[in-house]
């Protein structure tokens, strides 16, 4: 083959990986084949917010089902860090808007919170 020819490689797909071997150089490449979704241009901050924050939120309604059950289960914790994460994608996202946010508003009061913790 001259060097002006293209090499020939063999790609293989399963269920979960895509395997492509390059015949010159004999390199295995391994990746997921999983998509990634683009958001949409204009996504909505609550939609940012429930993109970004789904596994936590998938980990407490979890955790809140098994508690309706058994009635041992303390998910305070996992809700605390679902809340936060939803207000903390909102409050980037209106501040990189230029949204004013009203202090006596939830994040509002997420805002002030976060100042108080990183001042002290």
């Amino acid at each position: 083959m001259g060097s002006s020819q293209s090499q020939p490689t063999t790609t293989t797909t399963d269920q979960h990986f895509e395997t492509t071997i390059d015949a010159t150089t004999s390199v295995t490449t391994t990746t997921a084949n999983k998509a990634k979704i683009k958001p949409p241009r204009n996504e909505s901050s609550y939609a940012k917010a429930q993109r970004k924050c789904n596994k936590k939120k998938i980990s407490y309604d979890a955790c809140y089902t098994a508690a309706l059950s058994s009635k041992e289960e303390d998910c305070a914790d996992l809700f605390e860090s679902y809340k936060s994460c939803f207000l903390r994608v909102m409050t980037n996202d209106m501040e990189r808007r230029g949204v004013k946010v009203k202090e006596g508003s939830m994040i509002g009061e997420y805002k002030e919170e976060i100042e108080d913790e990183e001042a002290s």
